[in-house]
């Protein structure tokens, strides 16, 4: 199936969907509770107009941002870093294992109380839980290269630095890549966690704001732009999927040899 089918398919079950949806908003269940797509779209609309959706996004977009390069370059350097010391890591486990194990969620209070309401705590929650899920990814791609192929490029007279980065970095690619995948949507959530628990602005902030006052159409029209980001930002990190990973053969390639 080409990609213009594959779309076509994607827009009819969204529309069905939404159909379905505001049809039963109303007869079946109460709008107060559920309310109709065409109140959300509504929502959204006047938001653009006056302006509070861009603000909005743009202060968690920032956190998130900021936080996920953050977390990302450090979780890459330290995985690296690590996967080359098996002592070091033997060491090190038991103690990144027990930080692993800590739910980041309920950092959130705590990184508020020591980097206040502003943009810090946002970033540093967005940070935390990028750092871990790049790390623990990039250290097992590294870890389970393929090691015939190092121990041939070895024969065949690479250097340690060119074993590295012509053998090691390439097969360890789609771990460190799946890494970076996963974790922006999970950057975004842990912005938006803490913008629940105190913010001055942010789409988490509106939602609570939206949900304190009963407002049930603001409530989901949040949660369909959070929706919407995570989808083009995966959209957007496709891209560099494939473009990244162009040496590796297609799954049709293989079959045909």
């Amino acid at each position: 199936m080409n990609r213009f089918a594959i779309n076509g398919w994607r827009l009819l079950i969204a529309l069905a969907l939404l159909g379905l949806w505001e049809g039963l908003s109303g007869p079946i269940f109460d709008p107060f509770w559920l309310s109709r797509p065409s109140d959300v779209a509504l929502f959204l609309w006047k938001s653009i107009l006056s302006g509070q959706l861009i603000s909005d996004l743009s202060i968690t977009f920032q956190a998130t941002a900021i936080g996920y390069v953050f977390g990302a370059i450090l979780g890459l350097a330290f995985g690296l870093a690590l996967a080359q010391s098996e002592t070091v890591a033997l060491v090190l486990k038991p103690f990144i294992l027990a930080i692993y194990g800590i739910p980041r969620i309920a950092l959130a209070p705590m990184f508020i109380l020591w980097f206040g309401i502003a943009l810090a705590s946002k970033v540093m929650m967005a940070a935390m839980m990028t750092f871990m899920l790049v790390f623990f990814n990039t250290y097992e791609g590294v870890r389970t290269a393929d090691l015939e192929l190092r121990s041939v490029a070895r024969v065949l007279g690479a250097s340690r630095w060119r074993l590295f980065f012509y053998v090691t970095i390439p097969n360890a690619s789609p771990w460190i890549i799946a890494g970076l995948r996963i974790s922006i949507p999970q950057a975004l959530v842990a912005a938006v966690v803490a913008e629940f628990i105190a913010s001055t602005g942010g789409l988490g902030y509106r939602i609570m704001e939206t949900t304190s006052g009963l407002n049930t159409a603001g409530t989901m029209a949040g949660i369909v732009v959070l929706m919407v980001v995570v989808m083009v930002l995966n959209g957007l990190l496709d891209r560099l999927e494939k473009k990244a990973l162009r040496w590796r053969p297609k799954e049709s390639d293989t079959k045909n040899v």
